[in-house]
């Protein structure tokens, strides 16, 4: 399947003191749960998302910060991701190579 890269974008929508609300075109569950989840596990006070219409591949997300600047709350969430999936597919090579398979 062959993936174009004018099909995926982000927009932040509305940002204000401590929050802002972003738009992702180009995706839905599958980026925005995990984002959430480590959003909640870097501290931000509040960190929620929106599929405004089930056949639209497009989210929002909502984060929200007590102290600090919600887009760098954002970047260390997906800095975490990025660490955390980079572990999987090391672990996954390791049992590849353990096994033969």
């Amino acid at each position: 399947m062959e993936s174009d890269a004018d099909d995926f974008s982000v927009e932040i929508r509305r940002r204000g003191e401590g929050e802002i609300e972003v738009r992702i075109r180009g995706e839905t569950y599958t980026l925005v749960v995990p984002l959430v989840s480590a959003l909640h596990e870097v501290g931000v006070e509040f960190a929620g998302y929106d599929v405004p219409h089930p056949l639209v591949e497009e989210a929002v997300v909502y984060v929200r910060t007590r102290e600090g600047d919600p887009i760098e709350a954002v970047k260390r969430a997906l800095d975490l991701l990025r660490r955390e999936y980079e572990e999987l597919r090391e672990s996954v090579e390791r049992e590849v190579e353990r096994t033969g398979v």
